[in-house]
């Protein structure tokens, strides 16, 4: 009888302590490339379904935050790959080239910000390289 009886205090998450490992969860998984579905992001972080009626907007939340991150990894995925593709074939890397070589609507591009930096920060990055390859020779 005496494990029933406990003088301590026990710790429940907040909702902000399970968002928090919400997002690492969902990186964690785009990472390993393994199917990111609502199934597998509530296991791997805990969450029985007492917690989701105790927070009910974590469900809504893993949904919008699995949805952005996995629209932001493919973004970013297709980027690179633009930027090596053009590397490769000795093309120059601009801003039209690489939306060219990802085929991403011109409009969708205009609107979102984070495709632009993202596009901006490769260009930077790529001319970086090539003043120092320029400086050594």
């Amino acid at each position: 009888m005496d494990n029933c009886l406990r003088n301590e205090e026990l710790h429940t998450k907040t909702g902000e302590e399970y968002k928090a490992h919400i997002d690492s969860i969902i990186l964690d998984i785009l990472e390993k490339a393994e199917t990111l579905v609502f199934a597998n992001v509530v296991k791997k972080a805990g969450i029985t379904p007492f917690i989701i009626n105790q927070y009910p907007e974590l469900r809504s939340y893993i949904l919008e935050k699995m949805k952005t991150h996995k629209e932001i990894y493919s973004t970013n995925k297709k980027i690179d790959k633009a930027v090596i593709s053009l590397l490769k074939s000795n093309k120059a890397v601009t801003f039209l080239a690489i939306i060219n070589k990802c085929k991403i609507d011109l409009d969708n591009v205009y609107h979102n910000e984070f495709i632009k930096d993202k596009i901006r920060m490769e260009i930077a990055k790529n001319n970086q390289k090539i003043n120092v390859d320029i400086r050594n020779n």
